[in-house]
């Protein structure tokens, strides 16, 4: 039996068990996002329940079973690569963003009977989400079913969860204290006395703590309540560190036990107006408040933008990190060339642990900001491929090479993607990797009012594509913490991006900028560097303020597939440009050998 159909079988064996228990509960569909009480971006083990059921290991999608169907929906990202992983599991894949695919509710509606009943956890999906597909079932007369229970009656092996230690993180830059005395004026500008704050982001922000309770997020499980007068912290993380309790007592923070968390808030809140963010708060959550009666605000969380907002230091720190982190992919792209030129069989994995080995190296490393994306030849036509021990592809020549890498330091988090040719790359090739880069080069170097919307940007970042008849599913850029999660909110440079004030570009945010191209059953290209939006020098006569982006992430672009003919003159200086800032900044960091490289790489053209 193959691997996959192996897999497909055991899926199939623990539908079945589902299907079962919904019998038993009077159940005629269950629901399983991807989600945990805290909405992760990295889903923890024991919350993994979507990828348990289906055998499916992106990080996106929702899975719907029925008494006599199972779907999946996930975006482009994932298309190629769930249509491989849910073979033979019965499991129909539904790609989501389509015109012609209904969305989860329209299909749940047409397929089951009016009067259904349809179950979820409601730990797992945001109140925002959950309010939207009540709305959308109940119109057809379904009823949706919050049970808590199922998950442990169907995962009998379900992994627990052991808490780890938190610790103390010195480049805060502002105190704990001075962060909780931000959050209590905005909550007082927006008419709230407290907050109940479950995301784990924003809470080690707020208190300069990181922890080790999530895979490549340095965060720890907690709640964190704020009142006008007293704050809590609610974690098991700080329980064998009482320097670190005396710290947040100082700055005005009790810590209690995580178990406290959902039966103490409720309590303290009492009469107050608590603020609540429906995208960034569990159902499970929203529910409790509601029973206890206590009045909620809905809007978003002010610890969103707050900490979006890097200060001075912090982005002086970053770029530091650059440098160190750009060193090391240096490294990696001189130990590549000499691998294969010394003909050495090298596979996609060889690559992912080699540049975890070389950045390990570099001062302040704490860990991967995500799981290593190298993929080779039609691989990297998967935006977030990931290779496997047991079937990374090798490398080939007249191949393209995608790695898409990121780091966690004390000094910042980065992510990076360069796409490389293995041997000579074909012209198609070149013409497709030069339209991502003439994209990438447009945002990079445009002139934006200040406080322009994310969404505003993106077209930018297409146009050159557009002009060779292709796109990309994705957005154009993300939000990145400060050694926090890789992907932040609220901005998001995105066709998809709301027109808000929270979603405007402005002094203090580091954005990723990454056009793509992908060819299924081909090659894929990207090319991401992380930017940070700066006044512009001003113009004769300007009658407003208007930004650029400096470009922080530093490491070379393969000009090998560069083709200068599709080049503006002022494409080529750019290029060129960098190309000298990058050899400046890394040349003191890198081994004599990966200086020749660099020196070679950054050529001016």
């Amino acid at each position: 039996m193959s691997m996959s159909s192996e897999l497909g079988a055991q899926t199939c064996v623990r539908i079945r068990k589902l299907r079962a228990e919904m019998t038993a509960r009077g159940l005629d569909a269950w629901i399983v996002p991807t989600g945990d009480p805290h909405l992760c971006e990295y889903q923890p083990q024991d919350w993994a329940f979507r990828k348990y059921l289906s055998g499916f290991s992106g990080s996106a999608g929702t899975l719907a079973v029925s008494m006599s169907a199972a779907a999946l929906w996930t975006d482009s990202r994932y298309w190629e690569q769930a249509a491989k992983e849910l073979e033979g599991s019965g499991i129909d894949l539904m790609q989501d963003g389509l015109p012609e695919t209904p969305t989860l509710a329209a299909a749940l509606s047409c397929s089951l009977m009016p009067g259904a009943k349809v179950g979820l956890d409601p730990n797992m999906m945001s109140a925002k989400r959950f309010s939207l597909l009540k709305k959308a079932l109940n119109e057809a007369d379904i009823e949706v079913i919050c049970d808590c229970t199922l998950v442990d009656a169907v995962w009998s092996d379900r992994p627990k969860f052991a808490a780890h230690s938190a610790r103390a993180f010195e480049h805060g830059q502002r105190s704990a204290a001075e962060k909780l005395s931000m959050l209590r004026s905005e909550l007082a500008h927006e008419g709230a006395d407290a907050i109940l704050l479950s995301s784990l982001e924003d809470i080690a922000w707020l208190v300069n703590l990181r922890g080790a309770d999530l895979a490549c997020t340095p965060v720890f499980r907690a709640y964190a309540l704020v009142l006008p007068d007293r704050a809590f912290i609610y974690t098991n993380a700080l329980a064998d560190k009482p320097e670190l309790v005396a710290q947040l007592s100082a700055a005005g923070f009790d810590v209690r036990g995580y178990e406290l968390a959902l039966s103490e808030a409720a309590g303290m809140l009492g009469s107050s107006t608590v603020l609540v963010d429906p995208a960034k708060t569990s159902q499970a959550l929203f529910e409790k408040l509601e029973a206890a009666g206590i009045r909620t605000l809905l809007r978003r969380q002010p610890t969103e933008l707050l900490k979006s907002r890097k200060t001075k230091q912090e982005l002086s720190l970053l770029r530091e990190t650059m440098r160190h982190d750009g060193a090391a992919m240096c490294e990696l792209f001189c130990w590549l060339q000499e691998e294969l030129q010394a003909g050495r069989r090298l596979t996609e994995m060889d690559v992912s642990m080699k540049l975890k080995e070389l950045r390990s190296r570099r001062p302040g490393f704490m860990g991967l900001s995500f799981e290593t994306i190298a993929a080779a030849g039609a691989n990297a036509a998967l935006p977030h491929y990931q290779p496997q021990k047991d079937s990374a592809a090798a490398l080939e020549r007249g191949e393209l090479l995608l790695i898409d890498s990121g780091g966690q330091y004390e000094g910042g988090t980065t992510d990076i993607t360069r796409t490389i040719a293995i041997g000579e790359p074909s012209a198609a090739m070149k013409r497709d990797f030069t339209a991502v880069l003439r994209g990438h080069i447009l945002l990079a170097s445009t002139h934006f009012p200040e406080g322009a919307f994310a969404s505003q940007l993106d077209t930018l970042a297409r146009m050159p594509l557009w002009e060779i008849g292709c796109d990309f599913g994705h957005g154009t850029g993300h939000g990145v913490g400060f050694c926090l999660g890789v992907h932040e909110g609220p901005v998001a440079i995105s066709p998809r991006s709301p027109a808000e004030d929270a979603s405007r570009v402005l002094s203090g945010l580091v954005v990723s900028n990454e056009p793509g191209l992908y060819r299924p059953g081909r090659w894929g290209v990207r090319i991401e560097n992380l930017v940070t939006p700066v006044p512009a020098e001003p113009e004769i006569d300007q009658m407003i303020p208007m930004m650029v982006f400096e470009t922080l992430t530093l490491c070379p672009i393969d000009t090998r597939l560069v083709n200068t003919a599709m080049m503006t003159p002022f494409e080529i200086w750019w290029l060129n440009d960098y190309h000298r800032r990058v050899r400046e900044a890394l040349s003191e960091l890198v081994s004599e050998k990966a200086l020749n490289w660099l020196k070679n790489a950054t050529e001016t053209i």
